[in-house]
């Protein structure tokens, strides 16, 4: 069995940094540039609650274990700032998946943060639930759950293919604040075009770090800066080795 020796050795340079970072905590301040929706999703959530308004959560439609799971975990780790911000409210978050077993981690995130906040007697498992096993069934399911939840506050941040342009009309429409985000391209591009607070690229996995989710969220981000940092400098040291001995 062939090892990736480089793949291996820029993970343990990412843990490393990962571990360095965390240890050093708040001593060393980590200044992220501005990202608009990270930076209005709290104070839309205050007025949600106080109007007495529901925030609902999408985890797409990927399956866990697969390829696909991993902006849904990052979703995950935006939820449990959600919830907390939404425990004691009439109104509590609402999570919904394409995949049972996405559901089931999203009640354990809920359910962890009413233990959490001592209000574990407000804890509902139905807050969280599968809508669809096929993407156009699950995204075909959401209108109901917006409208009958009264849903003002509308954030996607899973796996979606084209069904992803879909779930944010739906919530354009109901004139909620929608912030949506994927790691497929070709979908980036049609929630760019259609939602009101795009994430593009890496800023899908970027939540827990915003929202202050954990010291582990912020120092992944400084970590995964300076890996990549690393990498592009020794492909551009290998592009140079390669000019001069070419030219020699």
């Amino acid at each position: 069995m062939a090892i990736d020796v480089f793949g291996l050795l820029a993970l343990l340079v990412f843990v490393g940094l990962l571990l360095l970072y965390a240890a050093m905590g708040r001593r060393w301040p980590v200044v992220f540039r501005p990202m608009p929706g990270f930076e209005v999703i709290g104070k839309g959530i205050e007025r949600a609650v106080e109007a007495g308004e529901r925030v609902h959560l999408s985890l797409g439609t990927g399956s866990v274990p697969g390829k696909d799971s991993a902006p849904a975990l990052a979703g995950l780790a935006v939820l449990s700032r959600v919830a907390a911000a939404t425990t004691m409210s009439d109104k509590p978050a609402v999570v919904t998946a394409g995949d049972g077993a996405l559901a089931i981690l999203a009640q354990d995130t809920l359910r962890a943060a009413y233990d959490k906040l001592g209000a574990r007697e407000r804890y509902e498992p139905t807050a969280a639930r599968m809508l669809g096993p096929s993407p156009f069934s699950y995204v075909a399911s959401l209108p109901m759950v917006l409208a009958s939840e009264d849903v003002s506050i509308h954030i996607l941040i899973g796996s979606f293919g084209a069904e992803g342009a879909l779930a944010a009309v739906f919530g354009e429409r109901r004139q909620a604040f929608v912030l949506a985000g994927t790691d497929d391209i070709p979908s980036q591009a049609l929630l760019y075009a259609v939602a009101q607070h795009p994430l593009i690229g890496e800023e899908v996995y970027a939540g827990g770090a915003y929202l202050n989710v954990g010291e582990l969220h912020r120092s992944s981000l400084r970590a995964q800066d300076v890996v990549r940092a690393l990498i592009v400098g020794l492909i551009l040291a290998g592009t140079l080795v390669r000019t001069i001995m070419d030219l020699l």
